[in-house]
C-alpha cells in the first residue's frame, strides 16, 4: 500500500494550486465592479488616502459585491501605494485593471465645465467646486500677476478673458496648469481674424469684451447680440454715452431689479454709464463667445435707442430717433404697469 502521508501531501500540493489558479483568474479575468449596470462610475484619490480609504471610497460609489477581492489582492500588493487622482471603475473592469489605474495614476479626465458670471468670485468657486484645488488657489492663480505676464495676458486678471465652455482637465490640476490652460484657449479664441475684426472697431479684445458684456445683460436672445452692440457701437462712435441699464445695477450691486429709476442713475460709480462717457472701465459679467462674436459681427444699422418689446418676450423695439424711443418706451412702461411689477 502507497504511503498515504505522500497521497495527502500530493492533494495538498494540488488543491494549492488550485486555489492560486482560482485566484489569478478572479484577479484578472473576472468583472469585480458595478456588475449590475452599464455605467462607469467614479472615485476620487485624496493626497494621503490609504488603500482603506479607496476601498471606502468604492464601497460607497458602486455596487460591489466583489469588493473583497480588491481586499484579497491588497494583501499580496502591500508595497504598494494608491496615486491621487480621479478614477473611473467601468462595468467589466476586473481587480487587476482597478488596480494597475489607482497605483500607476491611470486618471480618466473630468470634464470641467463652467457657464457665464456676473462676479469672478462665483467662477472661482465653480472652478473649485470640481477640482482637487479650492477657489482661494484658482482666485490667487487667476490674480498672479508674474503668471499672467509670463502667458502674455495683458491685464491683472484672467477671469475676463476666460471663454465659458467644457474643458477636459485631470481632476488634480495644479492652480497654474490650469490658469496656462485656460490663457492657452483664450488665445486661440482671439486668433488673427478676431483681433482685425476688434482693430475693424476701433477697440481692442479687451473692450469687445466688455461691451460683449453689456450685450449679453441687455438680452438672452443670442440672434439679437449683433443689433445690440451696433447700437451701443453707433452710440460710441458719436459721444453719446452708453446710457445702458445693466452697467447700472452691477455698481448697485442689484441685478434683480427690473424697472431703473432716475434715483438710481445718480449712483456715484465708474461703471455708470449715464453719467460717464465711453465703456465702462472693465466688463460687468464674463461674456460668453456668443456675445463676443455679436459685437466683432455687429450688425448694419442706425439705431441708437432700443426698449423691450411689451410682450415679454425678451427682445427689443428699435429706435433711430428719440421720439420714436419714447413711444416704445410709453408701451413697455404701461406693459409693466399692468403687471404690477414695480
Amino acid at each position: 500500500m502507497k504511503n498515504p502521508y505522500k497521497l495527502l501531501v500530493w492533494i495538498g500540493v494540488a488543491l494549492l494550486f488550485l486555489t492560486i489558479v482560482g485566484a489569478f483568474y478572479r484577479f484578472t479575468k473576472q468583472p469585480a465592479f458595478n456588475v449590475s449596470g452599464d455605467r462607469s462610475v467614479r472615485i476620487y484619490v485624496y493626497p494621503g488616502a490609504s488603500w482603506s480609504d479607496v476601498l471606502d471610497s468604492i464601497a460607497r460609489t458602486t455596487d460591489a459585491p466583489l469588493l473583497c477581492d480588491l481586499r484579497l489582492h491588497l494583501k499580496f500588493r502591500t508595497n504598494s501605494s494608491p496615486s491621487v487622482g480621479s478614477y473611473t471603475i467601468e462595468p467589466k473592469m476586473t481587480v487587476q485593471a482597478l488596480y494597475n489605474r489607482l497605483v500607476y495614476g491611470m486618471q480618466t479626465p473630468i470634464s470641467l465645465y463652467f457657464t457665464s458670471y456676473r462676479l469672478p468670485s462665483q467662477l472661482y468657486r465653480r472652478l473649485g467646486s470640481q477640482l482637487m484645488i479650492d477657489s482661494v488657489e484658482v482666485a490667487k492663480a487667476m490674480n498672479d500677476s508674474l503668471l499672467l505676464h509670463s502667458l502674455n495676458v495683458p491685464d491683472t486678471t484672467l477671469v475676463y478673458y476666460v471663454l465659458p465652455n467644457t474643458y477636459e482637465v485631470y481632476w488634480d490640476i495644479t492652480p497654474n496648469d490650469l490658469i496656462q490652460k485656460l490663457a492657452g484657449e483664450s488665445r486661440k479664441f482671439w486668433d488673427a481674424h478676431r483681433k482685425a475684426q476688434a482693430d475693424s472697431l476701433g477697440l481692442s479684445p479687451y473692450e469687445v469684451i466688455t461691451l460683449a458684456s453689456i450685450v449679453q445683460e441687455e438680452s438672452a436672445k443670442v440672434d439679437e447680440y449683433p443689433m445690440i452692440a451696433r447700437l451701443y457701437l453707433n452710440r460710441l462712435k458719436i459721444g453719446m454715452p452708453l446710457q445702458a441699464d445693466p452697467t447700472i445695477k452691477f455698481a448697485l450691486k442689484d441685478f434683480g431689479l427690473r424697472r431703473i429709476r432716475h434715483n438710481h442713475l445718480k449712483v456715484d460709480s465708474p461703471y455708470n454709464t449715464y453719467t460717464n462717457k465711453g465703456l465702462p472701465k472693465g466688463p460687468i459679467r464674463i461674456p460668453t463667445m456668443e456675445a463676443i462674436d455679436g459685437v466683432l459681427n455687429a450688425s448694419d444699422h442706425s439705431y441708437l435707442y432700443m426698449c423691450a418689446k411689451e410682450d415679454f418676450s425678451g427682445y427689443h423695439n428699435f429706435a433711430s430717433t428719440y421720439s420714436e424711443h419714447q413711444k416704445n418706451a410709453g408701451k413697455y412702461v404701461a406693459a409693466l404697469n399692468d403687471r404690477g411689477i414695480n
